[in-house]
């Protein structure tokens, strides 16, 4: 028989730990917390197969969940107020996903409401009330305005100011435009209508077309006149490129690093220096090289060089910009048509050589024109044995006018021509003819020899009164073209800056900010009001007895027209509802209560 053993009790199974259900590769993971391990106090439903979101979008949802909790703490949209504002501009183009929210959307963000509710304390009646109406009524004709003004200036701006056409014509037209102005300038030298160029054909009979026209072809072209051009645009290159007075600065708003060495006043300086030492040199190798002698002889032939040189430069950066990168093309020169490309310029901030060239060519364009007027100054001189004081006023305007562009060079690095227009025909040829266009007063006045000023007469007190007037309007104007210019310049290096703790500021797109205050709360475009106020002082001191005198004035109030234009169109399509909110705040562009 087998032999019984003893029953043992059977030995404990060791508790084996199982795997996770959502460990293995085949179940689906749940992303369900329990409660006992949830992170938050609140009790988590678990529920199958839930996607777990990211937090930046919980923390938005939580934000825009109308709790009881939150519901007080949310301020309210002000309805009327922000679909005024909202209707101010259209949205702006493109592809919804790339713009921010704040242009998608009419409401405006709690920065924004902020703002509005510190106008309608401060300002209230420069916030348009919305009066109850029925919900049937038509739409009010003021928003129609708008919208209607909007979409004409989007037309006129993208079919016709955009047409190669109205370019081709532009070229055609402003060309002879300023030889005529300079021809026709000193024809009433004499009473014989006599010019300093060679008689033209019909000079006796019609002055006025007849200026155009002079029969010796040399007074356009002139190998000596290429040559000054040229050795002129040279030595400010190397004083602009290998000079190592002056500090650098650092334009931080662009896509990349821009350093520019502000050393414009030492090339102002050298050049006033040069200039004197040709003028009033007693050695006999400069007893023919006098600037006031050369000048209205070879005025023509330096007009036809610098014309010439502008046309080389425009081909050069049309075809230099064709392999630059698309961060520096500017949009309205990037359009694929030859001449509107040429016109506006391809390129915004081109570098060569290691220099910016839209920032030097504005240096013997201004020293240029100063020369000018030094010369003209001179002739008068030595005709006449004595200056007028007209002419020495004029003079002295234009010279406060440069040297302010050179002490405060590195504020022109924040203007809306450097930092936002192409380097085009446009830009180049209206600073290579600046010299001869901007000094058509200074020419004018140099024919005429004005008295001395006394108080004699009452014509003479009138003229003393003009003159004293006209100084006090030029200094005026330059201090608020100065004081504006700093102020935006700094505002766009540093916003944060203690002086403008105190002014309204206006939030727009990608951490953008509009200045409401300050000089930028007077007017929209306060430096050009100064501009336009320093051009019509220089006119006023010439007086009523031509138009010669405010053919500069004049010149200027288009451009800068045009340039509002441009400015408000890029800044609305750039700040979107910020910019809408700005001109119910600022409703002045230029002139305070009149435009």
């Amino acid at each position: 028989m087998p032999s019984k053993k003893a029953a043992m009790p059977a030995p404990k199974a060791s508790p084996r730990r199982e795997r996770s259900k959502s460990v293995g590769r085949s179940t689906t993971k749940s992303r369900s917390r329990t409660p006992s391990r949830s992170r938050s106090r609140s009790r988590v439903v678990p529920t199958s197969k839930s996607i777990r979101t990211p937090a930046s979008e919980s923390k938005v949802s939580r934000r825009r969940s109308r709790s009881s909790s939150s519901e007080s703490s949310i301020p309210k949209p002000r309805v009327a107020l922000s679909r005024i504002l909202s209707q101010a501009i259209p949205d702006a183009s493109g592809d919804k996903r790339s713009r921010p929210a704040l242009v998608r959307e009419s409401t405006p963000s709690r920065f924004s409401q902020r703002i509005i509710e510190k106008i309608e304390t401060s300002r209230p009646s420069l916030v348009p009330r919305e009066r109850s109406r029925s919900p049937n009524a038509p739409i009010q004709r003021s928003r129609w305005y708008c919208a209607s003004t909007v979409r004409i200036a989007d037309f006129f701006r993208e079919n016709v100011c955009s047409s190669p056409i109205l370019v081709v014509l532009n070229i055609i037209a402003f060309i002879p435009l300023v030889y005529w102005l300079n021809l026709l300038i000193f024809i009433p030298v004499t009473d014989a209508h006599s010019n300093k160029t060679e008689h033209p054909w019909w000079g006796p009979v019609r002055p006025f077309a007849g200026a155009f026209w002079p029969t010796d072809w040399r007074v356009y072209l002139n190998i000596e006149c290429f040559g000054s051009v040229l050795l002129f645009w040279t030595l400010h290159f190397v004083l602009a490129r290998f000079v190592p007075i002056g500090f650098r600065v650092t334009n931080s708003t662009e896509s990349r690093r821009l350093d520019y060495r502000c050393n414009g006043l030492v090339a102002f300086i050298l050049s006033l220096c040069v200039f004197g030492i040709a003028q009033w040199s007693t050695l006999p190798q400069l007893k023919y090289a006098k600037p006031s002698l050369l000048l209205p002889k070879y005025l023509i032939g330096l007009l036809t060089a610098s014309v010439i040189s502008a046309i080389l430069l425009s081909l050069l950066a049309y075809f230099a910009s064709k392999r630059t990168s698309r961060v520096q093309v500017n949009p309205e020169g990037n359009t694929g048509n030859f001449f509107v490309d040429f016109w506006n310029g391809r390129l915004t901030r081109p570098r060569w050589w290691g220099l910016d060239w839209k920032m030097f060519i504005m240096r013997p364009a201004l020293i240029g024109m100063l020369l000018v007027d030094l010369s003209y100054v001179c002739a008068q001189w030595n005709r006449f044995g004595r200056v007028s004081p007209i002419l020495l006023l004029v003079t002295a305007m234009h010279f406060l006018w440069v040297s302010d562009h050179f002490v405060f060079e590195h504020a022109h690095l924040f203007s809306y021509g450097v930092r936002h227009e192409g380097l085009g025909f446009y830009t180049i040829f209206g600073l290579m003819v600046m010299p001869f266009l901007y000094t058509t007063t200074t020419s004018y006045l140099s024919t005429k020899l004005e008295g001395p000023i006394v108080w004699n007469t009452a014509e003479d007190i009138i003229r003393c009164v003009r003159f004293g007037f006209s100084s006090l309007m030029f200094l005026v104007g330059l201090w608020i073209y100065r004081a504006s210019n700093n102020q935006k310049a700094l505002f766009l290096r540093q916003p944060n800056h203690p002086s403008f703790t105190d002014m309204d500021k206006i939030a727009g797109p990608y951490t953008q900010r509009l200045l409401a205050g300050g000089w930028w709360g007077f007017v929209r475009h306060p430096n050009y009001l100064g501009d336009l106020m320093m051009a019509y002082a220089t006119g006023l001191t010439a007086g009523c007895q031509s138009i010669f005198p405010w053919l500069y004035p004049l010149f200027l109030t288009f451009i800068l027209l045009h340039r509002i234009w441009c400015t408000e169109y890029h800044t609305a399509k750039r700040h979107g509802l910020g910019m809408a909110m700005y001109r119910k705040v600022v409703p002045s562009r230029l002139i305070p209560k009149l435009y």
